[in-house]
């Protein structure tokens, strides 16, 4: 699959390099460098009089291919023609003001809440960059310094909008739309005061990104209040089942809200007799205290709901049992997620305009989402390439459907799939609706008169398989033509979409109801409708539905999403490719089992908090 698989280190502006510094902080960090707004006179915001001598050295660093060398690896030639230009239409004076410099402090600050970190020293560098700008012992370092603060703002205005081209459309993505934005206006407004503001208008605006930064805010915060334990491993735990690693799991699906505290803590006061939560903890009989710790150490039903949820939103079977899958879920640390929210916010600068209408479709959430104007239309479960066959990453634009249609079953799959199963019976050919094309002369031929075993019977004869509710393709196929020879399709095997997790196709996307895909998308054509397409289905033949109106769509490998009512997903990395992520503590400290006393002290803290 043809993907960066650092794209988190971008969000680290591009990060180490905002200003020529090699090392980045931690990307958890707070944000510094916040710069209050001030009213300047002019004289102040030029911070001196404009000098020839600055001209002059600003037009032979330029000439001199001082952009170029600073950025090129950067950005686009196209960037930095515009930037030449720029300065050329400002007579090469410099542009950068007070008030612009104050307002990149304050907008290499929000960095963070994009998901973006700058270095530890690149604080201190800005601010003596800023100096040089206006006190500069010679009109070269105050030139030098100008520059130097102009590339300090395209690289973050290159992070935040994903990338910048020619006259600051974003640069070309995976779905090769521009933004509206322009690099030289909005340059000169940064230099003059409104760097922050023009860096949030540039800021992508699609629904999951901006759900996906208010999540980024609420695990920063759970970072914050310390995070969460992680659950000791051992042999798995079923509801109803008594264990002491429940009260671990109980605290666990607190701290990220999957289970209400007031749910176990109540119900332990009361077991342990605490009248109002507030009487000593001698007060209770031995008895009482036993009783105590075994009632929080089952496994209850109300439990076990908070686990299904948990579960749900993880990309796990929800069978409400504490296998090891789940346990190594539970334990990924909250610094973990926060990385992972912060790269899925990083991809998602990489796609620009979407379009009117698309289809989403994501690969380890496996799911495909319809939207039009901003709003989601139709949704179904899918199923993708399994990790030896990946589904790839790109944007495209349907063109057309079609009903029952045939499947021409491709060389590998054949060499793969089929080929031990035709030796061992040939019959299987007729069974499964196969016709048998011997592809040198173009005619039928029995699948008995050929030796399967053969080492290129697989390119010499060409396997079809007719519509029929035996076909690979169930009965309908949506097309966009790729290099990769991708589409989306139904199937036979319906008992798969019962699956959490889905990687099961040669490659393609099968679709849980495609026939409802294709209805949707011709919706709002003009030449065909909904119903030209329950006709086709009807019939028995394979009948092709050309669409006219333009309906992109999007494969992506996000591993974090947030459905419409604000709950965010952390899917499995199915095709393992955030193994090159600078990922931080994967696993959240262990668990260590409180005792009775313990225990039954944190229970009445929590019921006087």
């Amino acid at each position: 699959m043809n993907i960066d698989t650092k794209l988190l280190a971008s969000t680290i502006l591009g990060t180490a390099s905002l200003l020529g510094v090699a090392t980045a902080s931690a990307q958890h960090s707070a944000p510094v460098d916040s710069a209050p707004v001030a009213v300047l006179t002019a004289d102040e915001a030029m911070g001196s009089t404009l000098s020839s001598k600055e001209a002059n050295a600003l037009q032979a660093l330029i000439t001199d291919d001082w952009l170029e060398k600073e950025l090129s690896a950067e950005t686009e030639a196209g960037v930095l023609m515009t930037v030449r230009a720029t300065y050329a239409q400002h007579v090469f004076e410099p542009i950068w003001t007070k008030k612009g410099t104050k307002s990149l402090k304050r907008a290499r600050a929000d960095l963070f809440s994009y998901g973006i970190v700058a270095s530890d020293t690149s604080g201190d560098l800005l601010d003596n960059i800023i100096s040089q700008r206006f006190d500069g012992k010679t009109a070269v370092a105050r030139a030098e310094a100008d520059l130097r603060l102009t590339a300090a703002w395209v690289r973050m205005a290159s992070a935040v909008s994903g990338g910048l081209s020619d006259n600051g459309e974003a640069a070309a993505s995976k779905t090769d739309q521009p933004s509206q934005s322009t690099v030289q206006k909005n340059l000169v407004d940064a230099a003059k005061g409104d760097a922050d503001d023009i860096l949030s208008d540039m800021e992508p605006t699609h629904p999951q990104y901006v759900r996906l930064k208010k999540e980024l805010k609420h695990y920063r915060e759970l970072k914050a209040e310390g995070g969460w334990l992680a659950i000791p491993t051992g042999d798995a735990i079923e509801p109803g089942d008594t264990d002491a690693r429940v009260p671990a799991l109980r605290e666990r699906l607190e701290r990220e809200g999957y289970l209400e505290p007031e749910s176990w803590t109540d119900a332990l006061l009361q077991t342990i007799g605490l009248e109002d939560g507030v009487a000593e903890l001698s007060n209770a009989t031995g008895n009482k205290k036993d009783a105590s710790a075994d009632s929080a150490m089952v496994f209850d039903s109300e439990l076990e709901e908070g686990l299904k949820a948990f579960q749900r939103h993880h990309g796990l079977e929800d069978d409400g049992v504490l296998g090891d899958k789940t346990v190594a879920a539970l334990n990924e640390s909250v610094e973990s997620k926060i990385d992972r929210i912060a790269d899925t916010m990083n991809r998602w600068r990489h796609y620009d305009d979407l379009g009117q209408k698309y289809i989403w479709a994501n690969i380890p959430s496996f799911m495909v989402e319809g939207w039009e104007s901003d709003r989601m239309e139709i949704s179904m479960k899918t199923i993708v390439g399994m990790p030896t066959r990946e589904t790839p990453v790109f944007s495209d634009q349907i063109e057309y459907a079609v009903a029952n249609p045939k499947w021409y079953a491709p060389v590998s799959i054949v060499k793969k799939d089929k080929l031990s199963k035709l030796a061992k019976d040939p019959s299987y050919a007729a069974r499964k609706n196969f016709t048998v094309i011997d592809r040198a002369t173009g005619e039928q031929v029995s699948a008995a008169s050929v030796d399967w075993t053969h080492p290129a019977s697989a390119e010499n004869y060409q396997l079809i398989q007719g519509p029929g509710a035996s076909n690979a393709l169930g009965d309908m196929k949506i097309i966009f033509p790729n290099q990769y020879s991708v589409y989306l399709h139904g199937t036979p095997g319906q008992s798969l979409f019962d699956k959490a997790q889905r990687t099961f196709s040669s490659g393609c996307i099968r679709l849980e109801n495609p026939d409802e895909m294709a209805e949707w998308i011709a919706e709002d054509d003009p030449v065909v409708s909904k119903k030209d397409v329950e006709e086709a289905l009807e019939g028995t033949k394979p009948e092709r539905i050309d669409f006219t109106n333009e309906t992109q769509i999007h494969i992506t490998y996000m591993t974090v999403t947030v459905g419409e009512d604000g709950t965010p997903f952390f899917w499995r990395d199915v095709y393992n490719e955030e193994g090159g992520l600078m990922m931080v503590d994967k696993y959240a400290p262990l668990y260590v089992p409180q005792t009775e006393e313990e225990m039954a002290k944190t229970a009445t803290s929590r019921q006087k908090g």
